[in-house]
């Protein structure tokens, strides 16, 4: 029985140090799959950061390509007539009539003004008379002369006095004929500056004609383009914000005195409805470049004396160091740096840096467009 019982000790001594050994490993496992699950999270976790932290910025590209590039430079001046004419008396008179006012239409050789022309008249009739007794005179003489009643000295004399008074005749006549001041152009009065019973000054205005049909404008250009216009350069005259073109008619080799500008003459189109007077501004193309790059003025970054844009290369933001020229309108000429080609980013480099990752927007728009579609 002592043995018995000593047996059965010894088993369950056994079976209990068995069930030890089974909870250590059961507790082992627990704290084995715990920490293997808290790595597994931590390293999860490491992994979403690292994504986090990798920023992917959204921009948009524009390929560069050259263009042909016009300079055009505006100047100003007035609009006149291209054939004009300003009345004037030869000689102190009273005006007896004007029959034309300001708006009103004349014609080549149509008497405008006439002045008063009786003393003149008198003048005449006095040279003719004169004339006349001089020939008479000449003639009387001539005859005796070729009877031998007096000599080829007095005949010559008498000759003498014939083409004085003839020359004084004309003279007069030509003084009368002056007095009707007539239009030599067809065109329409711009400006009268003389009423009947006036005094005419010998050399003042009285009248001024102008022929609208044919204008042109008088532009004062600068010294630094004087020498870049020629009879063929392009021209475009605005006025009101309409645009007409021009050809340009005279040079002047000679700048005005205090302005230092060249006068240039352009042409109008016949028509144009442009009216003396009018202020106009002329451009002219003084420079074309023909196959050059041309972007976007608003992509330049300017740091210090540096320009530089953002060039995609695959999904990466490159910085490129540029030189540009001319620039209007929003567009500038880049002289250097920039090839025909490359991918230059338009839209969202205010935000890059060199080596940042991008992505196009249209690339981006393509994915969400294409979940839209599979989520449908």
């Amino acid at each position: 029985l002592y043995e018995v019982i000593h047996l059965m000790l010894k088993f369950f001594t056994r079976i209990r140090i068995l069930l030890w050994i089974l909870a250590l490993a059961g507790v082992g496992f627990l704290v084995s799959t715990q920490v293997s699950a808290k790595l597994a999270q931590a390293a999860a976790n490491l992994r979403s950061l690292e994504t986090q932290t990798v920023t992917v910025y959204p921009v948009e590209t524009e390929n560069v390509t050259t263009s042909d590039w016009n300079t055009w430079r505006s100047y100003y001046g007035q609009a006149k007539s291209a054939h004009t004419q300003n009345i004037t008396t030869f000689e102190r008179e009273i005006v007896k009539t004007v029959t034309v006012d300001v708006g009103s239409p004349v014609k080549a050789g149509q008497t405008v003004i006439t002045l008063q022309a009786a003393a003149r008249g008198a003048q005449v009739q006095s040279g003719k008379t004169a004339y006349d007794e001089a020939k008479l005179n000449y003639e009387r003489l001539r005859q005796l002369n070729k009877k031998g009643g007096i000599s080829q000295s007095e005949v010559d004399a008498a000759y003498s006095r014939l083409k004085s008074a003839e020359a004084s005749l004309r003279s007069s006549q030509s003084t009368l004929q002056r007095t009707s001041l007539k239009a030599s152009i067809n065109g329409i009065v711009a400006a009268r500056k003389v009423e009947p019973g006036e005094v005419a000054e010998s050399g003042a205005v009285l009248l001024s004609i102008v022929d609208p049909k044919e204008m042109e404008a008088e532009l004062m250009v600068s010294k630094k383009d004087i020498t870049k216009i020629t009879t063929k350069t392009p021209v475009e005259i605005y006025v009101d914000g309409v645009k007409h073109i021009g050809r340009v008619k005279r040079i002047s080799p000679e700048a005005q005195t205090g302005s230092g500008l060249y006068p240039v003459v352009v042409g109008l189109p016949e028509n144009s409805g442009i009216l003396p007077g009018t202020y106009v501004e002329g451009r002219f193309m003084v420079s074309s470049q023909k196959n050059v790059v041309v972007i976007p003025s608003n992509v330049v970054l300017y740091r210090g004396n540096t320009q530089s844009v953002y060039i995609a290369e695959n999904d990466t933001a490159k910085i490129r160091t540029i030189t540009t020229g001319e620039g209007r309108e929003g567009r500038v000429v880049v002289t250097s740096g920039l090839k025909p080609g490359e991918n230059l980013i338009i839209s969202g480099n205010r935000v890059l840096y060199d080596g940042a990752n991008i992505i196009n927007q249209r690339d981006l728009a393509g994915t969400t467009n294409n979940n839209n579609s599979n989520e449908g």
